[in-house]
């Protein structure tokens, strides 16, 4: 019988030998690159939204390059990109685009979401909740403060820049019995009243930094925009 209980406990620790190692090491992985300052991709192919950070857009199909984007993206290239890093997850571990939503760590500690904003190349993205958010705000603040990053000119270096751009994401025009036209990218919106101009920039400015280019699409027609080809 002695014999048998030895039997039956050996193969339990070669299994539990054979499987820790593994847990040990599952939030661990290698940045294979940056696609901005909030995405990157790993070796494995999955691609990471970083949780809690907002940077400007530099790859959108439908916007325009943002101020401040290529300093952004570089500066978590330098931070990420090659190296061996470690995940941890909130409450949901995939978006809505079935990318992983993380917090990302270099093997040295470093807290790359907090770092970001620290230094003032991203913003405390609040719109959802996760368990460092109060953190990140005053991260922001700090950063706002010291104006470091985007923060060294605020929203003054922003203006010049898109003035000395030409790059007008929205052009709003009157048009007849005192009614406004919009115009964004490529599609149209005509005959709106005052509330309904502010009503519809709002709008436009908060789908096109939730929403992937399809969907963008789709929400715009849904919503009464025409897709018109004006020259």
């Amino acid at each position: 019988m002695k014999g048998c209980r030895h039997l039956k406990i050996i193969p339990l620790l070669t299994a539990f030998l054979i499987i820790f190692p593994l847990l040990a090491t599952a939030g661990e992985y290698r940045v294979s690159r940056v696609i901005d300052g909030d995405t990157v991709i790993l070796e494995n192919g999955e691609r990471v939204r970083l949780i809690g950070v907002d940077t400007t857009e530099k790859t959108h199909p439908l916007k325009l390059v943002e101020y401040f984007s290529n300093e952004s993206t570089q500066f978590t290239k330098q931070l990420l990109e090659g190296k061996e890093v470690r995940l941890e997850y909130d409450k949901e571990k995939r978006g809505k685009y079935g990318r992983l939503l993380a917090y990302i760590y270099l093997m040295d500690g470093t807290f790359v979401n907090a770092e970001i904003i620290k230094q003032g190349y991203g913003f405390a993205y609040t719109k959802y909740p996760f368990k460092f958010i109060d953190n990140f705000v005053s991260l922001e603040k700090e950063a706002e403060n010291n104006k470091r990053g985007y923060w060294k000119y605020g929203g003054k270096g922003e203006f010049r820049w898109i003035i000395s751009k030409g790059q007008e994401p929205f052009e709003i025009y009157c048009m007849s019995q005192n009614l406004w036209g919009i115009k964004y990218q490529n599609f149209i919106k005509t005959r709106l009243n005052d509330k309904e101009l502010i009503a519809a920039l709002n709008n436009i400015r908060l789908w096109a930094n939730e929403f992937h280019e399809e969907d963008l699409i789709k929400q715009l027609l849904e919503s009464g925009w025409e897709k018109v080809a004006i020259k």
